[in-house]
């Protein structure tokens, strides 16, 4: 089910919150300690829908600073007027959690538990904490300072699971987002999300009409494969408006999902065992190779990864950026005994590097950091130049294969404007679709490659790899289009 979180501040933003969200929530919390002076009989009558009254302590996160007996007296009243649910913390005194218990008429007990950054986590002490209580449901959250940390809501349902207890598991923040998606998956009894509005109640808490209509997470079962993005940033990627929509096209029972990964090994170990595949992007595309159990050729000659895929139980990578990418420029003109300059010496300027000189291009190699420069241009037999000789060489094509631009540094761009006068220039950024440097380059008379054109390509090898279907780049491209423009308007 899904939990929609009512927040205010004001009454009237109460009833357009609940109108607005009425389609996606199966049941509503409101927020009471967030909603000014809400005068319950109104506001508890405003759905029909099962409603959870919380009244969140400043000492738990949230802001009600009156009294303990102030604050059960809320909560009662909240029960007497029909709450189906209601939310007390695990910390609430045992006194006054006594007779609570004692008075509350139908209302069934919710006992929550919140951690923040910087406090232990012992999962197992939580969840036996919480058995002496006797409540009707479990609710565990955390903050999450690195995707692997998802684990400890994975077994803490777990845990529930043995016990045929209810219970819900989030992990806060960025961080724990797939904890958000994949609650049927590990067993959880419901979900929270936000209003459409984009108020949330807590970190990390995403719209539930995002978490019905894109991720299908109703659906979800623990029979469904888990594909994903694995980066650091991945909140950018747009592989979640597209692969979740082609899953759903190919009648596949699979969700993609974006895991923000800092420690790889960590990741590796503790999540990686529990996909099905997933694409990789910066800055782990090379580290990543070290754990996948084989890599095929063409991604050990390049010496980075983009796509992981699970056969037999086994981790297989593959390199599907190269292709896509010289596709995508190829499309406007052949590089075979031509010059092309790549800004860049990460995963991704490795394989257009690679592919380029494949098709015949002569490749200079340009970076920030010279000694990396020079190292890809030693392996693969190109040539690297310094920055400084930038405005007097000659090349037919430049290529940013940097993250230099993309948002929500859209105003940055890795070349001077002077350095970009007809040349044919591609940007391996896709989003935004238009980068600063292709927007400098359309005006200096250059012609432009798009990185959504190298994203679609890749992206559509990917799917064939996760899901043995072959997509359609058209369809493929009208998602793009329509992830471009709900950006752009929120």
């Amino acid at each position: 089910m899904i939990i929609v979180s009512i927040t205010g501040p004001r009454i009237k933003d109460a009833f357009g919150q609940v109108k607005g969200s009425t389609p996606y929530a199966d049941i509503f919390e409101f927020r009471l300690d967030l909603i000014e002076e809400p005068p319950l009989s109104l506001l508890l009558s405003s759905t029909r829908k099962p409603i959870i009254a919380t009244c969140r302590p400043k000492w738990e996160g949230g802001r009600f600073d009156g009294t303990e007996r102030e604050r059960i007296e809320v909560l009662e009243a909240a029960s007497m007027l029909g709450a189906s649910y209601i939310d007390l913390e695990l910390k609430t005194d045992k006194a006054f959690l006594k007779e609570f218990l004692n008075r509350r008429v139908e209302s069934k007990l919710i006992i929550s538990h919140h951690q923040f950054a910087g406090e232990r986590l012992d999962t197992a002490k939580v969840y036996t904490r919480m058995r002496i209580h006797g409540a009707d449901i479990f609710k565990f959250a955390y903050a999450a300072d690195d995707v692997s940390d998802i684990r400890h809501a994975i077994k803490f349902l777990e845990l529930a699971k043995r016990d045929r207890q209810k219970a819900i598991a989030v992990a806060m923040g960025d961080y724990g987002e797939p904890t958000r998606i994949l609650y049927n998956k590990f067993g959880g009894w419901a979900t929270y999300a936000a209003t459409e509005d984009g108020k949330n109640a807590a970190p990390g808490q995403m719209p539930a009409g995002e978490l019905k209509k894109l991720y299908r997470s109703e659906s979800i079962s623990p029979k469904t494969k888990v594909f994903g993005v694995i980066g650091n940033p991945v909140k950018q990627s747009k592989g979640v408006y597209v692969h979740n929509p082609l899953f759903h096209r190919a009648k596949k029972d699979a969700v993609y999902c974006r895991f923000p990964v800092k420690d790889l090994r960590k990741f590796m170990k503790e999540i990686a065992p529990m996909l099905s595949g997933f694409s990789i992007t910066i800055p782990h595309k090379q580290e990543a190779m070290e754990y996948l159990d084989r890599v095929d050729k063409t991604a050990t000659a390049i010496g980075a990864c983009n796509t992981a895929v699970r056969r037999n139980g086994k981790l297989y990578g593959t390199n599907t950026d190269a292709p896509a990418a010289l596709d995508a420029i190829e499309a406007v003109a052949k590089v075979k005994k031509k010059t092309m300059l790549i800004v860049g010496a990460g995963g991704a300027a490795r394989a257009i590097a690679f592919e380029a000189k494949r098709r015949g291009a002569n490749v200079f190699i340009i970076n920030r950091d010279k000694s990396k420069a020079e190292k890809l241009a030693k392996e693969f037999g190109l040539m690297q130049v310094d920055r400084a000789r930038i405005r007097i060489a000659h090349y037919d094509f430049v290529v940013n294969a940097t993250s230099v631009g993309m948002t929500p540094n859209v105003n940055e761009s890795p070349l001077p404007k002077r350095a970009l006068k007809n040349k044919i220039v591609f940007d391996a950024v896709f989003n935004p679709p238009i980068t600063k440097l292709l927007r400098d380059a359309k005006s200096a008379g250059a012609t432009i490659v798009q990185g959504t054109e190298m994203y679609i390509n890749q992206a559509a090898l990917q799917f064939e790899l996760y899901a043995g279907v072959k997509p359609s780049k058209q369809f493929m491209r009208q998602l793009l289009d329509t992830s471009n423009s709900t950006s752009s308007s929120t």
